[in-house]
């Protein structure tokens, strides 16, 4: 027993010896490197770390119409965002109103926050906000109602499909709709 025992304590003891001098000549760790910018969102891949923000920014015509910033998202599956409205900064008064509805997206993914902020002046990431955590609730639509706040929810896209969007413009009679899309790959 004793001769077993020897002779794994020599060899636990080569081993250190030989790891230790192994180490001596490994080369020092490289510094590391700046941060780099955020990679593209894989489709099929679990989104982690802080969500891409997206935005839809909203703004008043002259003629009371609206104008999209974009109308169309290209988003990965499993990725995640946060999609930030931006209500007009003027327009809509009393009960007239905007409103985003995104029916298909909201069904077919999965939410984590929502959050309606005030903008700040250096643009429009709100500096104070009311956030919203949901789990398993469902989402029908968003308006804005004459105060230039954003409205924020983060999610992660489960399925892949087109989803379209549209813009209710309830501030003129008859209502005028926009449309645009959520395009899931």
């Amino acid at each position: 027993m004793k001769r077993t025992s020897g002779v794994v304590a020599s060899a636990l003891l080569s081993l250190a010896i030989s790891g230790a001098a192994s180490a001596q000549q490994a080369p020092a760790p490289a510094a590391p490197a700046a941060p780099a910018a955020r990679p593209p969102q894989v489709s099929g891949q679990v989104g982690s770390g802080a969500p891409e923000d997206i935005f839809l920014v909203l703004s008043m015509t002259e003629t009371k119409g609206v104008s999209m910033s974009k109308t169309e998202f290209r988003l990965a599956q499993g990725g995640y965002y946060r999609f930030n409205l931006v209500c007009p900064g003027s327009g809509p008064v009393n009960e007239a109103s905007i409103e985003f509805h995104a029916d298909g997206l909201l069904e077919n993914s999965h939410l984590r926050l929502v959050s309606v902020s005030e903008r700040s002046t250096g643009g429009p990431q709100g500096t104070n906000e009311i956030n919203f955590h949901v789990q398993g609730e469902q989402i029908r639509f968003m308006e804005c109602e004459g105060l230039p706040l954003n409205v924020r929810f983060s999610f992660y896209p489960i399925r892949k499909g087109t989803y379209p969007f549209t813009i209710n413009n309830k501030t003129v009679q008859p209502a005028v709709e926009t449309k645009g899309s959520f395009i899931v790959e």
